[in-house]
């Protein structure tokens, strides 16, 4: 009886576990700390930190925040946090991103850039690359 008892429980546990591997999502997501975000007419440059020291830049075409593409998302920055994006991947391959931002446009984390500059090709992105 106390065989049968023990070897009941271990069968469970071995059956939870390789339950539990199966279970894995096919979403991940990575938060990036923001240090500045410039609008332009075609679309946004995110600069972000990834290490802490180095400053990286990402082109986010306006497109993608229109409605109907869903590649782009804006929130509003909740209070005391430091300005953010979330990139979400789907099997490992870009799904969205997410700019929590102040809602003001008048904050120091927005930048505008001066027109006439030809980012034409910059903007010309399917995917977000995380450089």
């Amino acid at each position: 009886m106390k065989k049968t008892a023990i070897l009941l429980v271990l069968l469970l546990v071995c059956s939870v576990a390789v339950f539990a591997f199966k279970n894995e999502s096919e979403y991940s997501y990575r938060n990036i700390p923001l240090q500045k975000v410039y609008n332009n007419q075609r679309g946004f440059i995110a600069l972000y930190t990834l290490d802490g020291y180095k400053i990286s830049k990402s082109y986010l075409p306006i497109n993608w925040f229109r409605f109907g593409d869903n590649r782009g998302h804006f929130i509003e920055l909740p209070k005391g946090l430091y300005p953010y994006m979330t990139v979400v991947y789907k099997n490992n391959e870009f799904q969205y991103v997410v700019l929590a931002m102040p809602k003001n446009p008048l904050n120091s984390f927005w930048g505008v850039l001066p027109a006439g500059k030809n980012l034409e090709e910059k903007f010309a992105v399917e995917t977000f690359v995380i450089n």
